[in-house]
């Protein structure tokens, strides 16, 4: 018995021994140990009488691994959060956060007198989830944490084999529970979800009151979409100034889904140059009920995007005065005149909360080195069965005190248009749009061009968008790569360092998309039902460049499906239509000619409505269909037939397009063969060497690779001999 006694208290003495002579570094706004942790969570490790309330979890654990507790009001973090988000609609679960190189800390704050949940997964559901549960002990108010994971078939949380989050604090008040804890972005446990670039999805859930680590089903739950390793939201500058630049009372009809609204602004009266350096979004949008806009809180917007344009200089002030005075027009009516509207300088998308820009860049606005006159470009989708009172747009931010450089905005992809089409019941299918080599190498500068930040664009069934960057034959590192994209939150992605781009160099944005739920082919347009695939690229110096992009030529579009004519109309109409309802706006038809072919109402759908109204003569097989019923009648569910076009599509011919600031053409229109390059096999920053140690965060000292082997190899040993013993 004895011996038994002795070796038992050996084991616990390993599994919590530090390492000797080494010294605690503690970087800038990084945690100290807490003094009286260790000594704390040994008294109640060995004193604690059995929770009733203790669940089957924290009973899967304590045999192995000691808890995280400690008395909360004993130690403070006293950090500066450098973020803060609200995770669900009314505020009641607030996350803040803030991380070094190697770790992160949170401070979640829960309305709730049972225990918060947090979680952290690429899928919208705890299924394999990384999840971190707290509460606070109803008899003594001591908090506890425990790491769990979700279990892989159902949602149910499990307990990790090695507990990687470090309690901080934890109390509750009359209202609220809140807790501070924190774990190293990887802890390099197969359990733990690796804390990255991508977009994470961050789950939330609420415990019944009481419920102390018995975790019952929750009473609340839900999921945001997040970029942990942001930079600071704002700048701190006393000197910034404010411009509003939003619409006035539109009405936004409810038979119609998609609607463009354009709108012109004059920019402020400025005496000295001005850099704008972020924006952030006024939604303001009141469904019409009864005959009367009524304000609700948390009533969905028919807002989907918005993109503020520079206008190139016109004489002609009179006019734009007299347009800047008026409401604007419904976008396929706007007057021609607008088309020098063409550099876009802020672009919003849903899910944003705005952007402010690096802080060695700002985009001069204003006559006095910008612009006098800005084109506001609003899409709406209002699937809501009634009219909407709209006065959405933006804020820009401005400053005298100008930035080193000043930048501009360049569009990437591939041109919005009904050629790009995405199978349905597809995993993973890409597409790409190229900004091509001639128009770089024309409209770059000598010394090239510096990119500092990427706003990557689609719409819901995209999963992932990387920018590529190709020099000669080699892809260089990507630009900006989201592997977890989530159109419900789309902010810029700084580029670390800045990438230097030069002349004659290529842009490839690909995208590929999920697809699986769909019935039916997706086609490319600015309807949420369709899709884009877009980069809206911040570089400096700034330069006449304003859009670079591609699309496939119509007659290897058609033929790639196998349809080489249509009665009425010639491969060439047929590619100038589509031309002249893109994004490229080449070749422009009179309106009227437009609304006949591609079905009037539909000014906005980039040419879908034209597509139901193509009829094929040849081949035989397919004579007298509709170009849209042979699509949606297609063998989609044949891997070797979806392959085939993937690659002929992206790896095949594009239509390349080179557009300055003031709609004018960089290049002529060209079409050329995929770039032939050696395409990179690793991106250098996405791979990392782990081999899944077990970490155990204690007192701010990590323990090296050996030590834990050595101290969990005597430990296994001891248990062993321990389990030998009893057993004789």
């Amino acid at each position: 018995m004895m011996l038994r006694v002795i070796l038992t208290l050996t084991v616990f003495s390993l599994c919590d021994a530090k390492l000797p002579g080494l010294k605690q570094i503690i970087p800038p706004n990084e945690l100290p140990p807490n003094p009286t942790q260790n000594i704390q969570a040994l008294k109640l490790l060995q004193f604690e009488n059995k929770n009733e309330k203790t669940s089957r979890i924290i009973d899967q654990y304590t045999a192995r691994h000691r808890r995280e507790v400690f008395d909360s009001k004993s130690y403070e973090s006293s950090l500066t959060w450098a973020h803060s988000e609200r995770l669900d609609e009314n505020g009641d679960v607030v996350l803040r956060w803030v991380n070094s190189d190697s770790s992160i800390t949170f401070r979640l704050e829960a309305r709730t007198h049972g225990y918060v949940g947090l979680g952290f997964n690429s899928a919208r559901n705890m299924r394999g989830a990384d999840l971190v549960v707290a509460w606070v002990d109803d008899r003594n108010g001591n908090a506890k944490i425990l790491d769990c994971h979700g279990s892989e078939f159902e949602d149910r949380a499990e307990a990790d084999d090695v507990q990687n989050y470090e309690l901080i604090s934890g109390y509750e008040n009359a209202t609220h529970t809140t807790v501070e804890f924190r774990r190293q972005l990887d802890t390099c446990d197969r359990q733990d979800f690796v804390i990255g670039e991508d977009t994470t999805q961050i789950l939330w859930a609420l415990g019944p009151n009481g419920s102390d680590g018995d975790l019952p089903k929750h009473v609340q739950s839900g999921t945001r979409p997040l970029r942990l390793l942001q930079p600071l939201s704002k700048p701190e500058d006393v000197s910034l100034k404010q411009w509003d630049v939003r619409l006035n009372g539109l009405k936004i009809p409810h038979v119609m889904a998609t609607q463009f609204w354009c709108k012109i602004f004059k920019a402020p009266t400025l005496s000295q140059k001005h850099h704008m350096i972020g924006y952030e979004p006024i939604i303001d949008s009141r469904p019409i009920k009864n005959g009367f806009p009524v304000l609700e809180k948390n009533s969905p917007s028919p807002v989907h995007h918005m993109v503020l344009y520079e206008c190139a200089d016109d004489p002609d002030v009179y006019m734009w005065n007299e347009w800047s005075d008026g409401p604007g027009f419904y976008g396929p009516t706007k007057p021609s005149e607008w088309s020098i509207c063409a550099s876009p300088i802020a672009a919003w998308a849903m899910g944003s909360k705005g952007e402010f820009l690096p802080e060695n860049v700002g985009i001069p606005i204003g006559k006095q080195g910008g612009a006098a006159y800005y084109m506001l470009e609003v899409h709406f989708d209002n699937q809501a069965p009634h009219e909407v009172l709209d006065s959405s747009g933006m804020r820009i931010h401005y400053t005298p005190r100008l930035r080193a450089h000043d930048a501009a905005l360049l569009g990437a992809g591939i041109g919005v248009s009904a050629l790009h089409v995405i199978p349905p019941k597809q995993r993973h299918y890409r597409t790409v749009g190229i900004c091509g080599s001639e128009c770089t190498n024309t409209m770059i500068p000598d010394d090239g061009i510096t990119i500092v930040s990427v706003l990557l664009h689609a719409h819901a069934t995209a999963k992932k968008i990387t920018l590529k960057h190709i020099r000669g034959n080699d892809e260089l590192p990507r630009v900006s790569e989201e592997n977890s994209y989530d159109a419900r939150y789309q902010q810029s992605r700084i580029v670390p360092g800045g990438r230097k781009f030069l002349k004659g160099d290529t842009l490839i944005t690909e995208c590929t998309y999920d697809s699986t739920s769909r019935d039916k082919p997706i086609l490319g347009g600015y309807s949420a039902s369709q899709e884009m695939c877009l980069s809206f690229v911040l570089y400096y110096p700034r330069t006449q460049l304003a859009g670079c992009y591609s699309m496939t030529p119509a007659k290897e579009f058609f033929e790639t499906f196998g349809v080489k004519e249509f009665y009425g109309v010639n491969m060439m109409q047929v590619e100038n239509i589509f031309l002249s309802s893109s994004y490229v706006e080449y070749l422009p038809l009179p309106l009227d000619i437009v609304k006949d072919q591609i079905g009037g109402e539909e000014g906005d759908d980039q040419a879908v409505g034209f597509m139901k109204e193509l009829v094929i003569k040849e081949p035989l097989e397919f004579r007298n269909k509709t170009f849209m019923a042979h699509l949606n009648e297609m063998p989609w569910s044949e891997p070797l037939l979806t392959e085939q076009i993937e690659k002929t599509l992206s790896r095949g011919m594009h239509m390349t397009f080179c557009k300055k600031n003031d709609d004018s053409w960089g290049v002529p229109i060209q079409i050329q063969n995929y770039p032939n390059f050696s395409e990179l096999t690793n991106n250098d920053a996405s791979e990392k060497s782990c081999h899944y140690k077990s970490v155990r965060l204690t007192n701010g000292v990590k323990k090296t690779n050996s030590a834990t082997k050595i101290s969990l190899g005597l430990s296994a040993i001891l248990l062993t001999s321990l389990e030998l013993l009893i057993a004789r």
